[in-house]
């Protein structure tokens, strides 16, 4: 049993042996090698058991009597021995150190004998892959030879089989071997598919300039071949895709997509080929048909099934919407003269998809759910041209207006229609001028002589309970606001033109409602304003689709296939009326000078008419479009009233509240305020008068003055003191405001002289003229007014008091006025 001893078990050997001179027993023992690792683990031992011996020696020195001289000759006989000991551990491992250079030179010679055995194999491996490239190559070769021979299939089978071995041959991973046998594969697939490609456009060949294809059959060179080729190459279906797209780019696009609408181009079929006249010309939808079909026929008869089953997929679908697109949807007719050849043309359509299915194509879907879509088609086509004739109308108008007359018919009393007829004989303004001329007891006779002709106007609200009730009710009965615009001023609400001479018409005279017997009578009132041409385009195109409406219901179309959307042409007029609202805002902003103003007009007449269209022809589904038109020109009205409302506002602005007025430079700045809006309401005043009515026109300018007025009076009330020259010039900035009453003139039924009516239609203009006399007034005449006169119906107590204390300085006589008018309040 071959072994090798521990190194515990030599220690102990080369112990035993120094102590004992005792010599091993095992030949294992004796034949190991003395580790020079062990060397000082040997000495320290030997070392202790020299002191062991020592101490023994010392110890029976002591106990027992001994020959010295015998110890000392063992113990220099140990000595010796542990010398001899050095001395052969000294040798071993000189010899142990004299085999380590042998050893290195056997492991040397053992790597180099691996080295030559490595080599000699990778040799043979490199002669066996140099083969194997050989052969790659030389079938590479013959793949090469086989396509320069025309024999594609061969050279495919040669590129696979090449393919396919380099793959599967581990030898050539990661080297420069298999790098150099793929592009050598990749330059011969390459030529393969050039030549297929080749041969493919040499037997379906499109000439792209021309218009022409041609498909040719040569001998050894078939189709089928081919595209059997193009198929191993996995490249049948980008080919067929490419071959389809110039298919319809360069044949079928000239035929479909006209430059011209109606023209298209001709066709000469001749044996195997389709050529494309080069001039198109005007073409029906029939002749276009029939052309397709004949180009569907062809590519059924010459190009095999593995091309043409693949083109219904997409080819078919691609040419039916190409065809509804630029042919079928144009054809649908907007005019009812048009109809019977469109049901012509519906049924050609189903015949060409018959036609189709006869050739065993299919994707026709789309023309036969077009056909079936046919009604709903040419409704949604007869709104989509009604809303751009709209467009049209506002785009291509001019501006031009003209003149209508609206006329109403209204009952009155016997009393109303005498004061109707009587109107332009009252003088009721008269007073006025003679207040600015005589004191304050003259102009209280005046005041109460024209009491009787101002109620007639219904201006003083507190003589009668007949008169509130007819005025409620009057309001109750008017549903667009106050005649009069005495409204709220924010939200604008215009009245129509002829409103308000039937307001005037039916006040009760002298603030007494009308005799309860007395029998009504008809009272025609007329009214001119102005409108643009747009309004009666728009309301031809209306009439045109519920006149088509009315004829589609006759037994001539009862056999029409798009009869049934006949009714469909009556909701086409409230989007007619909803494009209106939509772009007309824009195109009379930009277009017309006081757009607003002629959108308004416009869009009143517009609703007046489309109501008598309504009523004449029973359509109660447009009375809301009517109402909502009307709301959309009262809007316009309203914010063009804003507009000029905030003007005048930011004109009068510049007065700085009429602080000092009567200093400069603050008087020269109020005397402009003023100056510039007066004349922004003159100029507005004419810029208007040509386009509005009459009343309507008062009505608007009325509520630029009124509002005028309302700031000035606000801020002249919050004067906290007014002196003597103040005074005069507040008085001279209102009277220059005061003079815009010659715009207030009634319009004239003959040539008789008409006062102003500016209390009707500036609702504060009372208060306004009791504020200058205020101005202008000794306290005595104040309070006079207030007592005896009918300030008290245009001012508060306290507006009259602050008044007082601003005008006049603190004084017994200005605390007893003051007291007289609180006190006369309270017994009110």
């Amino acid at each position: 049993m071959s072994g090798k001893a521990s190194e515990q078990d030599i220690s102990q050997s080369v112990l035993d042996f120094v102590t004992d001179g005792s010599y091993p027993d095992s030949e294992l023992i004796v034949a190991s090698e003395f580790p020079v690792s062990i060397l000082s683990k040997e000495l320290e031992l030997i070392s202790k058991a020299r002191e062991q011996v020592e101490a023994e020696i010392n110890f029976l020195s002591r106990e027992n009597n001994f020959d010295a001289d015998g110890w000392i000759l063992q113990a220099k006989q140990l000595h010796a021995d542990i010398e001899r000991s050095r001395v052969t551990a000294r040798e071993i491992v000189e010899q142990h150190e004299k085999t380590n250079p042998l050893q290195l030179r056997v492991e040397d010679a053992s790597a180099k004998v691996d080295l030559i055995e490595t080599e000699i194999a990778f040799n043979q491996a490199v002669a066996s892959a140099l083969k194997e490239v050989q052969g790659l190559c030389g079938q590479l070769d013959d793949g090469r030879a086989a396509l320069g021979e025309g024999r594609i299939m061969p050279a495919i089978e040669v590129l696979e089989a090449t393919k396919e071995a380099v793959k599967q041959n581990s030898h050539f991973a990661n080297t420069n071997v298999l790098d150099i046998l793929l592009d050598n594969i990749s330059g011969l697939r390459k030529d393969i598919i050039e030549a297929v490609q080749n041969r493919w456009n040499m037997l379906l060949r499109i000439d792209k300039t021309e218009g022409k294809m041609v498909v040719s059959e040569s001998t050894g060179n078939s189709l089928e071949e081919t595209i059997a080729a193009l198929i191993q190459l996995e490249l049948f279906s980008s080919t067929r895709d490419k071959f389809q797209r110039d298919l319809m780019t360069r044949v079928l696009d000239p035929i479909l997509l006209p430059a011209v609408t109606g023209y298209s181009h001709g066709l000469r079929i001749s044996e195997s080929s389709i050529c494309l006249e080069p001039q198109s010309s005007e073409t029906s939808v029939s002749e276009l048909l029939d052309r397709i079909v004949s180009v569907l026929g062809f590519l059924r008869q010459y190009l095999p099934s593995s091309i043409t089953d693949s083109f219904s997929d997409v080819f078919i679908p691609t040419l039916s919407s190409k065809i509804i697109e630029s042919w079928l949807s144009p054809a649908i007719p907007t005019e009812l003269e048009g109809l019977g050849q469109f049901e012509k043309i519906l049924d050609h359509v189903l015949k060409f998809t018959k036609d189709i299915e006869t050739l065993s194509w299919h994707g026709q879907e789309a023309l036969v759910s077009w056909v079936n879509q046919a009604p709903r088609l040419w409704l949604a086509r007869r709104r989509v041209d009604s809303l751009d004739q709209v467009r049209k109308i506002l785009a291509a108008s001019q501006g031009f207006t003209q003149q209508v007359e609206r006329i109403e018919v209204e009952k009155v009393s016997e009393s109303d229609g005498a004061l109707l007829e009587n109107a332009t004989s009252d003088d009721w303004d008269a007073g006025w001028e003679e207040e600015n001329e005589h004191g304050s007891k003259e102009k209280r006779v005046e005041t109460k002589d024209d009491e009787e002709d101002v109620s007639a106007w219904g201006l003083e609200d507190d003589d009668t309970e007949d008169h509130n009730t007819e005025v409620k009710q009057a309001a109750e009965d008017d549903d667009e606001g106050d005649a009069w615009g005495w409204g709220d001023e924010d939200e604008e609400q215009p009245t129509d033109n002829s409103e308000s001479k039937v307001e005037v018409a039916t006040k009760p005279v002298n603030g007494k409602g009308a005799t309860p017997h007395a029998s009504p009578r008809e009272v025609i009132l007329k009214e001119k304003y102005t409108i643009t041409d747009i309004p009666n385009s728009i309301l031809s195109v209306i009439r045109q689709q519920v006149k088509d409406s009315e004829t589609t219901s006759q037994p001539t179309h009862a056999h029409s296939r798009v009869v049934s959307s006949g009714t469909g042409l009556l909701a086409l007029p409230t989007l007619i009326l909803a494009m209106f609202k939509a772009t007309a805002s824009t195109f009379y902003g930009l277009k017309l000078q006081s757009g607003q103003m002629y959108l308004y007009n416009d869009s009143l007449y517009l609703a007046d008419q489309v109501r008598n269209i309504v009523e004449e022809h029973q359509l109660t589904r447009l009375h809301p479009d009517t109402e909502a038109l009307e709301k959309f020109g009262k809007f316009a009205y309203s914010k063009e009233m804003q507009t000029q409302r905030t003007i005048v506002t930011d004109l009068l602005d510049g007065a700085q509240g009429f602080s000092q007025c009567s200093e400069q430079p603050f008087l020269g700045e109020c005397e402009n305020a003023i100056g510039a809006t007066v004349d922004r309401i003159r100029d507005v005043f004419k810029e208007w008068q040509p386009i509005l009515s009459h009343s309507a026109l008062l009505q608007s300018i009325g509520s630029l003055v009124s509002t005028v007025i309302s700031k000035m009076m606000i801020e002249i009330e919050d004067l906290g003191d007014i002196s003597e020259p103040q005074s005069q010039r507040l008085v001279s900035f209102c009277n220059q405001v005061t003079q815009l009453e010659d715009l207030f003139i009634p319009e004239a039924l003959d040539n008789t002289e008409r006062s102003p009516m500016t209390a009707v239609y500036v609702r504060n203009w009372l208060k306004f003229q009791y504020l200058i006399n205020i101005l202008e007034s000794s306290l005595a005449d104040i309070k006079f007014l207030w007592l005896e006169g009918e300030l008290g119906l245009e001012f508060s107590p306290e507006e009259v008091v602050d008044l007082v204390e601003a005008l006049f300085a603190e004084s017994d006589y200005r605390r007893k006025a003051i007291a007289g008018i609180r006190r006369a309040s309270r017994g009110q």
